[in-house]
């Protein structure tokens, strides 16, 4: 079984559907676990310019650097505003016979 790694230590690769804990602190604080993706500068290009950082020297829009809950079945991925802490590789699926 995957062990949770600190995002202080480590940061998945950009784009990779992993196993996250959020924690919020302000207001009644709580945890939970979310299927998540790590954004890293530059590495996702933006599928609509309205929600994407231009860089010039590319000519093209990038997805802004952060965490994105990783939605399966829809095309939009919403920033994490609370704070992911740890994260975790997704498990390998069951063998089937």
């Amino acid at each position: 079984m995957s062990e949770w790694i600190k995002c202080s230590e480590r940061m998945p690769k950009s784009g990779m559907p992993v196993i996250a804990f959020v924690q919020r602190l302000e207001g009644k604080p709580w945890t939970r676990r979310i299927r998540a993706m790590y954004v890293a500068k530059g590495t996702l290009e933006a599928a609509d310019t309205e929600d994407g950082e231009y860089d010039e020297e590319r000519d093209a829009y990038f997805v802004a650097p952060g965490w994105y809950e990783n939605n399966e079945f829809e095309e939009t991925h919403w920033s994490v505003s609370d704070s992911v802490t740890h994260w975790m590789p997704l498990p390998d699926p069951p063998v089937l016979p």
